[in-house]
């Protein structure tokens, strides 16, 4: 009976193993060709809007790093790609997602000194310049401080160091708040045309958390594998290795990461892309 009920067993195993295959074959037979990304990325509209998003980031980016003479540059990375994703993965046919195209650009910064005093600054800097939050005031840099240190937390390794005025074992400054333009009225969808602006602030042992438009994996900076993936510009910096670097000097890091969603195509249509208007 044992035999009887093993060799069923198997025989089904089997059965199950060559249905999958089937399936699968079936699957890969399917036309799951990406659509022709470098072409849109390369085409004369994107490159226009490209180069307007490279333009309007430099410049905020140089009119919020100027406002903050207390913080000593670090470098800037930037990550501009164009992509698709295949939004039905596993069985039947592909749905290619609207191609689009997003400049990544991550300010580092590094300062010293009192922190309260600095986040009150930073949050006046960004309002100056019409950076708007969700509107809660936990979504300033200077509430959000202030809900953890109430809510307490494990004592700061650099809390004594540096003259700091921080009392020792007040919690470790790990923020991060995004931010998008006074004058666009909504949050920018996955894929969509818009900026962001993520503002992350840490000490030890955080590492900020930045968008930095590629893969950082154990540390190194990796374009995006994804099939359907161009790199317009890829000039990479480690976070980890900046951050690391930063804390043999400094107690806390920054990282502003400007993420401008510029051009947009949808797959079934031979539109040109539609740059924001600035």
């Amino acid at each position: 009976m044992a035999t009887v009920l093993l060799a069923v067993l198997v025989a089904g195993g089997v059965g199950c193993a060559l249905v999958v295959c089937l399936l699968w074959r079936f699957h890969r037979a399917l036309d799951r060709t990406p659509p022709d990304v470098g072409a849109f990325a390369h085409s004369a509209a994107t490159r226009t809007a490209g180069a307007a998003a490279a333009r309007t980031s430099s410049a905020r980016m140089t009119n919020l790093t100027s406002a903050l003479p207390w913080a000593v540059p670090l470098g800037t990375s930037v990550a501009d790609s164009c992509r698709t994703e295949d939004r039905n993965p596993f069985l039947g046919p592909a749905s290619w997602a609207p191609i689009n195209c997003v400049r990544s650009t991550v300010f580092y910064l590094a300062f010293d000194g009192d922190i309260r005093t600095h986040l009150r600054q930073l949050d006046a800097v960004l309002a100056e310049q019409e950076w708007v939050g969700s509107g809660s005031s936990l979504n300033t840099l200077t509430g959000m401080a202030t809900w953890l240190s109430q809510a307490g937390g494990d004592p700061s390794p650099a809390a004594s160091q540096q003259g700091s005025t921080e009392p020792p074992g007040s919690r470790p400054i790990c923020l991060s708040t995004t931010y998008g333009p006074a004058t666009q009225k909504r949050a920018v969808p996955h894929g969509g045309l818009g900026l962001r602006l993520q503002v992350a602030v840490a000490e030890l042992p955080c590492t900020p958390s930045a968008e930095t438009g590629d893969l950082q994996t154990d540390g190194r900076p990796e374009k995006s594998p994804v099939e359907g993936t161009v790199y317009l510009t890829w000039h990479p910096l480690s976070t980890d290795t900046v951050s690391r670097s930063a804390y043999t000097a400094h107690r806390y890091v920054a990282a502003l990461s400007l993420v401008d969603g510029y051009a947009v195509q949808s797959t079934s249509t031979t539109a040109p892309p539609s740059p924001l208007t600035r």
